[in-house]
């Protein structure tokens, strides 16, 4: 009988890791993932096409650098026109949790959405992976798109 239970419970043990490895790979909840094939915000502004809606994400200033500021604005299209966003978010996640970098979009005057944000370095593993998520209501539903982006290390002090 303790066999029987001992094979069930490993086979149990090893669904879990293979559910979480898979959830990791695929990039799932808790888990920023690699961010290949996304949009990449490293070294240039970037769009994600999501339908009838495009999602445009700027960063000012270039080089994106750790602990520095940077101001994120979102905006959108609909049919090739500029089109107000409503109740935007912006959201931050590495591989390893980094704490809670979840921002509120404040609107612009052009109908888009803006957030002053200072992202750290990961000083235990020297990652510099960032995923950005965004979502916003445009024209009464709500979209979401994620953007992938390589931090700078801060610049050395005199």
């Amino acid at each position: 009988m303790k066999r029987g239970e001992t094979l069930l419970g490993l086979l149990l043990l090893a669904l879990v890791l293979a559910g979480l490895f898979w959830a990791r790979a695929r990039g799932g909840t808790g888990a920023a993932g690699t961010g290949e094939g996304l949009p990449d915000l490293s070294h240039a502004d970037a769009v994600a096409d999501l339908g009838a809606v495009r999602l445009r994400l700027a960063v000012t200033p270039r080089p994106l650098t750790a602990f520095a500021a940077h101001r994120w604005e979102v905006t959108a299209e609909a049919g090739g026109a500029p089109v107000p966003l409503a109740a935007g978010r912006i959201s931050f996640a590495m591989r390893m949790p980094m704490g809670d970098h979840d921002y509120s979009l404040e609107p612009t005057p052009d109908g888009g959405g803006a957030a002053e944000v200072v992202l750290p370095r990961c000083a235990s593993s020297g990652e510099r992976r960032w995923i950005a998520t965004v979502e916003a209501t445009v024209a009464g539903e709500l979209h979401r798109a994620r953007f992938r982006f390589d931090l700078e290390p801060p610049a050395p002090t005199p």
